[in-house]
């Protein structure tokens, strides 16, 4: 439940007179899709409210600049809605993501501005039609998801979890290209460079920096994470294509065996089916419908063709399916009690059983600093890092609640800070005072000269301007990011509801327009 208290915002730029990044500019930014602003900031200019009742996760503004995604918590579940720049007052598109329980961490925009991919600590990557909201794809993972990106040029997506993997996705199938357990805390933050780096931020007060290689090794063995629930060791496949679901091993059945809720799900038509096969069970064999032609899809290895019984009797409670001996027939099963994991192989002679070709997320560089990592930016040309830093770990705690309860205000320390950061080196350019406690986020334009950097004390900083400038939110801010050609930045903050009137309070969803006194167009 929400606490129930009333703040104020001050948007400075609703206050006073500013100025306008030169119209010839911005149409000269125009005629070039793709291009950027580059020069000197000189304000946050006038800003746009998209939401002022809800807390906001994430929010990011699309390719084009004509569109933004808003990750937020209505009363229910959590919502992804799609706003027109144009007009702020409806959403285009609002689509329920998941339950209460599960935050929905981050968002961001495919390269082409059709997709949305948001990620949720449920485990899930969900793609969504930029237009109308529609879901398109979805994939489930072995841990709860904090971060997700797309990749600027190629079609790759990044996500990344609460206990430190990182696994790269193609889109729009969501198939599996790779992954790695690059940090021993929480991820907080993916971000791709043109380049084809990608840079991953962490608790653990590191980043890392990524690349998707092809390797040299022809093993074709898979890898499938399970956890011991009554017994029984589950893990995750998806379905026939359609639906990510839990797993178990079980030689004693003769074929792959699905509950009739998962088949459903998958699109099958139970009733339709009208071949059966008798499938042991507790309570005797059990004459089970068989669908014919199914697949079953892990990390990197698919097997088609697939004789799949739907019994629901046949099956443990925490299991919606079991792969028996048909299936070990053409897949070997090690298990890897050391990293909690099953090896699937393809027997030589198996036949439908396809691996992906052999990719790598390899690890190029790392750099270590004096406070835990909240969020990783990158600017445009891949050489310039925005960092949000914090002595504490960036971790929303109940002594964190109290605190605030009290008003209390966090001393001043060295590491709570944002920070410009050289992307081949590691070096700190730039160390970014303004907060008082965690620097929960931080942006860099596209030329890499300005940071905007959010935090706990409920203030929006600009760096690097003319003028610093400090923007005041009802409560936290959660996330802060330039748009692809810098005339936007949009500010994600959490607003308590107040249950009076119209249940409106502080602006949670916000796009400024940022305002240039020098200013050009990237070539």
């Amino acid at each position: 439940m929400r606490p129930v208290v009333v703040m104020a915002l001050v948007l400075v730029a609703s206050c006073k007179t500013l100025p306008k990044t030169p119209p010839e500019v911005l149409a000269a930014l125009q005629a070039k899709p793709g291009a950027y602003l580059r020069g000197t900031v000189a304000a946050l200019g006038s800003p746009q409210v998209f939401n002022r009742e809800d807390f906001v996760w994430d929010t990011k503004v699309s390719p084009d600049s004509k569109s933004v995604a808003v990750s937020r918590l209505g009363m229910k579940s959590f919502h992804l809605s799609v706003f027109g720049l144009e007009d702020p007052k409806k959403a285009r598109a609002d689509v329920v993501v998941n339950a209460l329980e599960f935050n929905v961490e981050g968002l961001d925009w495919s390269s082409d501005g059709a997709l949305i991919a948001a990620v949720s600590r449920d485990r899930s990557v969900r793609l969504f039609d930029a237009v109308n909201g529609a879901q398109k794809g979805a994939w489930l993972t072995d841990e709860a998801l904090t971060a997700v990106a797309f990749h600027p040029k190629a079609p790759l997506l990044a996500v990344a979890s609460t206990k430190g993997l990182i696994t790269v996705l193609t889109w729009p199938e969501l198939g599996f290209v790779a992954e790695q357990r690059g940090h021993t805390d929480e991820i907080t933050g993916l971000a791709w460079a043109p380049t084809g780096e990608l840079f991953s931020s962490s608790w653990d007060r590191s980043v890392s920096v990524w690349r998707v290689e092809e390797t040299s090794s022809s093993a074709k063995e898979s890898r499938a994470r399970y956890e011991k629930k009554s017994g029984v060791q589950v893990f995750r496949a998806v379905f026939d294509g359609k639906a990510s679901a839990s797993f178990v091993v079980d030689t004693r059945l003769p074929i792959v065996v699905v509950r009739s809720s998962l088949a459903q799900t998958a699109g099958i038509d139970v009733l339709s089916l009208t071949e059966s096969i008798s499938i042991p069970s507790a309570m005797g064999a059990q004459m089970s419908r068989l669908a014919k032609g199914k697949s079953l899809a892990f990390k990197g290895l698919t097997v088609r063709n697939l004789d799949v019984a739907v019994c629901d009797a046949c099956l443990p409670q925490d299991a919606q399916a079991a792969l028996g001996q048909a299936f070990v027939d053409r897949v070997s099963i090690a298990t890897d009690e050391s990293t909690q994991e099953f090896v699937l192989t393809p027997k030589a002679d198996a036949g439908d059983v396809s691996a992906t070709s052999p990719q790598s997320l390899v690890r190029a560089r790392r750099f270590t600093f004096e406070g835990s990592v909240n969020d990783v930016s990158v600017d445009a040309s891949g050489t310039v890092l925005a960092l949000a830093l914090s002595e504490l770990k960036g971790e929303r705690t109940r002594d964190v609640y109290e605190r605030e309860k009290r008003k209390e205000v966090e001393p001043e320390r060295p590491w709570d800070c944002a920070a410009r950061v050289d992307a081949q080196r590691g070096t700190v350019l730039e160390n970014l005072k303004g907060h008082r406690g965690v620097v929960s986020s931080a942006a860099i334009s596209p030329d890499g000269k300005t940071v905007v950097s959010g935090g706990w004390d409920k203030k929006v900083v600009l760096h690097g301007a003319v003028e610093s400038q400090v923007e005041s939110f009802g409560w936290s801010i959660r996330r802060v990011r330039f748009s692809r050609d810098g005339r936007l930045l949009t500010v994600a903050a959490w607003t308590p509801q107040n249950p009076l009137s119209d249940h409106q309070s502080d602006p949670a969803a916000v796009v400024y327009e940022v305002v240039y006194s020098e200013a050009s167009v990237s070539p």
